[in-house]
């Protein structure tokens, strides 16, 4: 889990947007965590990673995941 400051997280929200795919990030103001921010979809690809190996399918795990996203 990545920690930044709050005036970091402003300066360079995109940045945060990117890295907030691969973890986690813990927004502090004051030595304080105010926030956490973390990625809206990331439930919903590990519940889809989950199918593998059940769905009834010769779709692989990207084939899979393409599929279900579309839906969303």
């Amino acid at each position: 889990m990545l920690q930044v400051t709050i005036s970091e997280f402003r300066k360079d929200i995109k940045k945060y947007s990117e890295l907030v795919k691969e973890q986690d990030i813990i927004v502090v103001s004051n030595g304080k965590p105010v926030m956490r921010v973390s990625d809206p979809m990331k439930e919903k690809i590990t519940k889809i990673k989950s199918l593998k190996g059940i769905a009834k399918t010769e779709l692989n795990y990207e084939d899979i995941l393409k599929e279900k996203l579309t839906e969303l």
